[in-house]
Parts: structure tokens; C-alpha cells; sequence
């Protein structure tokens, strides 16, 4: 059997390429007995050895982008000459029109329709967007999505529950208790001690202005750090993360690290007091699950998501409600035995979540769709 993913988002740092290279690197592995063709760009590293490369001249398009007309005919006369058995697409943001093959279509969350002036720039965009996904799931022999709360939300839209699959992500092996916090600290230039930490992207619906307002009323608070690339490729909130900073006089107290590195990350997740995820809306929430795994204690937004992966091991407030997060903020900070407790019931919550049994999941799919 011949099975060709669309692996143009292998690179992206956010979620679609934590899922990309931690879910089909473990399938190739896994499913050893079926040829993988991956379809990326030129400049594609790291890809798993036993795949067979197709590299093309793209212009990979960001999250909120239409892919180009010439590069996805490029990519579609590829697909169509490799006379493939299934077709994989991990994200379809990333969908291309098909040559006439069944097709594994995953749908990581429904936030471009849920808040469509937060992720798409404009109305042409968000068009574009409802086309491209309407004929993404219309020709779809499966779907898939990464948590059961992704997976209602997708019914809910109109596609049949029978149709669709959960996939779920899972922390990679770096995510794990490590020292090394204060090292980090100083490599980013923030001073050393006690520090709030959000680590996910610089996008509007993250909504970190309400955690910067929350942070604000807090009196004696240690250092937050905002940690993320502002320029990922998604529709950014930079200008307006920093004219909130500038607004509520946080200057010095506030850090913007940029991105930051797996290994870095682990480190600044387990020497956190706490780490925050105000998001409004989210398919998994790798994030707090990595901080987590990290023994770190959080405090989320009370979001289906959330609630499916930490439940009972977080503190929870309602989305946008500067006060409930104050008062969360309030508790985690006063009460060292309320943190351990947090830290240890999350690492208990995560630890069934394993990139080998998503691949195994998308395995049964691949070789369902081919069957089918």
C-alpha cells in the first residue's frame, strides 16, 4: 500500500507540527509494511528516513493564507503521479484539491468558525476558508480531530459523528521535570526568581490581554513571561499584547522571550509557579498538557478542551473574566501546597497521553480509508 501525506506543515512550530512530527514520524515507524510518500517544500529537514521525499518548489502558505494556485496544482500532479491508496492531510489548512484517491482529512478545531475576526484577517479570508474546508470534509473518506470535545464541535457544525475520528496529541519525551530553570532565565535576560509563565502563540484568540489585566491588579506579583513567536505564520496580537503592556504601565515587569526551544521550555514550565492559558477556544491544548507533564501547576480558561485533558488537576475561570483570573492568580500564588497538589494531579491527568497511541489511532484510519 501507498499512502501520501500532505507533510507541508512538517516545520510549523505550532500545534499542526507538534502533530505532524510526533504523530506521522511514529506511524511511518509503526506501519512498517506501508510505503509513506511525503509531499513538502524544498527546505524540509529532519523527515523520517524511511519515507520516500517529494520536495517541491512552494511557497507554504500561513495559517490564515490560501494556499497558490501553482502550488497546489504542483502538489496535486505529484500526488496523482505517485498512484496512491490513501491521501493524508494532518491539518486541513494545508489542503490542496486531490487527484482522485481517498482522503484522511484532519480538522484540529473549530476556532476560524467560532471567532473568524480573531484568526482570519479579512472577509476574503474567511471565504476562502469556509470554501476550502467545506470541500476538504465534502470529499473526505474520514475525518479526524484531536479530542473529543474538537470532535462534538464538528458535529455540531454538520459533519456526522460516524465520519469522524479523534486522533488525540499528547506531550513529546521532552516535557518532563527538569532543572535548569534559572539558566533559562538568564539566557532570555529575565532576573532570577519566582515567575507567572504563558507559553503558546502571540494570536487573538490566546487572548493573553486578559491575563496581562488580571496580572495587573495583582499586587507583589513576580515576573510574567510571555513566551511565543509573534510571527509564526498565524494572524499575530503583538501590536496589541504590547500596547496593553504599555497601557497598564507592566514595563520591566512583563517579559516577551520570543520563542523558545523544547528543552528550554520543559525547563521554564517545571521552575514556573504557575502557568497560565487564557485561550478562548482550542481543538487540544498542547500547552498546558506539556506544562503538565512538566509538574507544573495551571490555571485555564474553562474551555471543553481544558476541561477534557486536566479536569480536576487545574484551576479553572471563565474565558475573558479578568477578576475570576485575578482570584485564581491570587490562590495559586498564596498556597505552595495548593501548587504541588496542581503539579502532581496534571503529571497523573497527562501521563495516559502518548504520541504512540495517536499514531496507532491514525494507523487503524489510514488502513480503514484504504480498505473503504
Amino acid at each position: 500500500m501507498r499512502v501520501g501525506v500532505d507533510a507541508t506543515s512538517w516545520s510549523n512550530r505550532r500545534g499542526y507540527g507538534r502533530f505532524a512530527r510526533n504523530a506521522l514520524g511514529r506511524l511511518v515507524d509503526l506501519d512498517a509494511e506501508t510505503a509513506y510518500v511525503f509531499y513538502v517544500g524544498e527546505d524540509a529537514d529532519e523527515l523520517p528516513e524511511r519515507v520516500e521525499r517529494r520536495a517541491l518548489p512552494l511557497q507554504a502558505p500561513a495559517a490564515h493564507e490560501r494556499r497558490g494556485l501553482g502550488d497546489a496544482l504542483r502538489l496535486r500532479r505529484a500526488a496523482r503521479s505517485d498512484r496512491l491508496d490513501v491521501l493524508v492531510f494532518p491539518s486541513v489548512y494545508s489542503w490542496f484539491p486531490p487527484p482522485r484517491v481517498p482522503t484522511l482529512v484532519g480538522v484540529h478545531d473549530t476556532t476560524p468558525a467560532d471567532f473568524p475576526e480573531l484568526t482570519l484577517p479579512g472577509r476574503r479570508d474567511r471565504l476562502a476558508w469556509r470554501v476550502k474546508e467545506r470541500l476538504a470534509l465534502r470529499g473526505a473518506s474520514r475525518v479526524f480531530t484531536v479530542s473529543e470535545a474538537a470532535r462534538q464541535a464538528l458535529v455540531l457544525r454538520g459533519v456526522a459523528a460516524g465520519r469522524v475520528s479523534v486522533v488525540p496529541e499528547a506531550p513529546a519525551p521532552e516535557f518532563r521535570p527538569a532543572p535548569g530553570a534559572g539558566e533559562e532565565l538568564a539566557r532570555l535576560g529575565v532576573p532570577e526568581g519566582p515567575y507567572l509563565l504563558y507559553a503558546a502563540g502571540i494570536s487573538p484568540h490566546k487572548d493573553v490581554e486578559t491575563l496581562l489585566e488580571a496580572y495587573a491588579l495583582l499586587e507583589d506579583a513576580p515576573p510574567l513571561l510571555l513566551v511565543g513567536d509573534p510571527d509564526d505564520g498565524y494572524l499575530s496580537a503583538r501590536d496589541s499584547v504590547l500596547d496593553r503592556i504599555r497601557l497598564l504601565g507592566l514595563g520591566g515587569r512583563v517579559f516577551l522571550t520570543g520563542f523558545v526551544p523544547d528543552e528550554g521550555l520543559a525547563r521554564l514550565y517545571s521552575g514556573a509557579l504557575a502557568v497560565v492559558c487564557p485561550s478562548l477556544a482550542e481543538g487540544f491544548g498542547l500547552p498546558p498538557v506539556e506544562a503538565a507533564a512538566c509538574g507544573a501547576a495551571t490555571v485555564l480558561s474553562d474551555i471543553p478542551a481544558h476541561r477534557e485533558t486536566l479536569g480536576e488537576a487545574a484551576l479553572f475561570f471563565p474565558p475573558r473574566d479578568v477578576e475570576a483570573l485575578r482570584a485564581q492568580l491570587v490562590r495559586v500564588l498564596a498556597d505552595e501546597e495548593e501548587r504541588r497538589r496542581l503539579g502532581a494531579a496534571g503529571r497523573v491527568a497527562v501521563a495516559r497521553l502518548s504520541w504512540d497511541a495517536s499514531a496507532a489511532a491514525l494507523q487503524e484510519l489510514v488502513h480503514e480509508v484504504a480498505r473503504g
